[in-house]
């Protein structure tokens, strides 16, 4: 019995499937940082999450304002 046609010139690269990683979930690493920083540090961070809110604000003076308050942190 012969062998089933080969399809493929040889030559041809074979190709393959993607293999999809799993998602990390950036949420379960922020909350296990969080977990070791101090309470003065979690203040800190969470005001200058803030601050990044302010700055992509479409009014120009809240802008201001806020990349202002970040110097002076």
């Amino acid at each position: 019995m012969a062998p089933p046609p080969n399809n493929s010139s040889g030559n041809a690269p074979r190709q393959e499937a993607p293999v999809k990683a799993p998602a990390k979930d950036p949420k379960k690493k922020d909350e296990k940082k969080d977990e070791d920083l101090s309470e003065e540090d979690l203040a800190l961070k969470q005001q200058l999450e803030l601050y990044v809110e302010r700055v992509q604000d479409p009014n120009p003076g809240l802008q201001k304002a806020a990349l202002e308050s970040m110097r002076r942190t």
